[in-house]
């Protein structure tokens, strides 16, 4: 399969830069931790040349162990920022079938970051990577479905990728097998898939690695979606601090909602709250 997608927007950084940062990585491959650090810091502040250094060391070299998902991310945060050789990393990776990299591909396109936005080359590569069983691609392409962008509106097939993401998160976590979740259906089936990959963030797996903050960013969506189960869940993250600030005012306002909708143990955090 051959992709498609846009020129990338902006210049790369200067020779000078390059030659420190190619510096930097040579210390990184040898196993020096100082400019492994260094190269981090530099990746972190927003250094393009860096970031893209940083990706090459976790897709494979002899001083850091292979972490593909860290690879992804920082190719994807330099090819925001217009750099042409990461963006045709993300492209070789989803040639080869890589759904995460479709994924990264179709976030640049629709946003507009490090290339013109499309639409339609969003949503293509939001199928792609779908059909790859990239959960969140799934996701972005059912909402893609839903509003009409980037091609036709089909609600339908919206809602059946919709369920879908829920099935595809239940099996990964493992959980739902034969259980009723009409509930959360009737409620908002986008919140109710939100949820679910909340849970993925949360534990890890289905292609999604274990991130809270993430896990909290999805949990809120689904909450102010009005979805019960999530606002039990985000009021929880309040409580411990995962993921977000320790806040037990947020966490009692959530739980609050969760228990006027019947959220299970709900009742029971806030009693522990108020004792």
């Amino acid at each position: 399969m051959i992709i498609l997608m846009a020129n990338p927007l902006g210049a790369e950084p200067d020779e000078e830069n390059n030659a420190s940062t190619d510096w930097l990585r040579s210390l990184a491959e040898g196993g020096v931790s100082e400019g492994q650090i260094v190269l981090l810091d530099q990746a972190i502040q927003g250094y393009a040349e860096a970031q893209y250094a940083l990706a090459i060391l976790f897709r494979g070299s002899t001083g850091v162990p292979t972490d593909m998902n860290q690879a992804r991310r920082w190719y994807q945060a330099a090819a925001a920022q217009g750099h042409t050789a990461a963006l045709a990393s993300l492209r070789q990776l989803a040639n080869e079938g890589d759904g995460a990299a479709f994924y990264a591909l179709g976030v640049l396109n629709r946003d507009g970051l490090g290339v013109p936005r499309d639409l339609a080359k969003a949503r293509r590569a939001f199928l792609w990577a779908s059909e790859a069983g990239h959960i969140a691609a799934l996701f972005a392409a059912a909402d893609m479905l839903l509003n009409g962008s980037g091609g036709t509106t089909d609600i339908d097939a919206a809602h059946a990728a919709y369920e879908q993401v829920v099935s595809l998160c239940q099996s990964a976590l493992k959980k739902g097998g034969g259980q009723d979740y009409s509930d959360i259906f009737a409620t908002d089936i986008r919140a109710g898939a939100q949820y679910w990959i909340a849970n993925l963030y949360l534990q890890g797996g289905g292609g999604l690695e274990r991130n809270a903050a993430a896990a909290s960013l999805w949990f809120a969506d689904a909450a102010n979606s009005g979805l019960g189960s999530a606002q039990y869940e985000l009021g929880r993250l309040y409580l411990q601090g995962r993921g977000v600030p320790l806040d037990r005012e947020q966490a009692l306002a959530w739980l609050e909602d969760a228990a006027a909708q019947g959220a299970e143990g709900a009742a029971e955090e806030i009693a522990r709250i108020k004792n």
